[in-house]
């Protein structure tokens, strides 16, 4: 029987390369979406945290009050200069394992385009997505031990090429 690891909590670090992961590989439209339900997961305290943080590393924030609508932080992650603040606040982890974890993106991996990728993705996108990975099969062409093999060959196939 296999021992299971222990699941740890990841550094924000690993949270910023996962968010970084995903954001390079889902349309604007997504991320959009995404920024929009991970802001709206967050309490207001951690929203006032987040986007304080934000303006204060933005070398042209607005100078309007800062805002801790959704839909207004949505807009403000399109521009690349908070995308790159983000990375710089302390709160960093925080919003990037909401965007991870978002409906929007879990959807993308789950039935959008992102689905048609999954052999490509690595394995935390398939959890994140409900898919099960399944190791290499060693070559068995079939699952079921007996299951007759190729018609016209000279063996049956019981499942296992080693047997041939």
């Amino acid at each position: 029987m296999k021992k299971r690891h222990a699941q740890r909590a990841l550094t924000s670090d690993e949270q910023i390369d996962r968010y970084a992961y995903v954001l390079g590989n889902v349309p604007a439209s997504v991320a959009d979406k995404a920024y929009f339900a991970a802001f709206s997961h967050l309490s207001v305290a951690q929203r006032e945290e987040i986007v304080g943080q934000l303006y204060a590393e933005l070398p042209d924030a607005p100078k309007e009050a800062a805002s801790v609508d959704p839909g207004a932080f949505a807009l403000l992650m399109r521009g690349l200069m908070a995308r790159d603040a983000l990375v710089r606040i302390r709160s960093r982890g925080v919003l990037a394992a909401a965007f991870v974890a978002s409906p929007p993106v879990a959807a993308y991996f789950t039935t959008g385009a992102g689905s048609l990728t999954m052999d490509h993705q690595p394995p935390w996108i398939h959890q994140l997505a409900g898919h099960e990975t399944a190791p290499v099969d060693g070559g068995r062409t079939h699952h079921r031990h007996g299951v007759p093999g190729f018609l016209g060959l000279d063996h049956d196939n019981s499942g296992d090429s080693r047997e041939w």
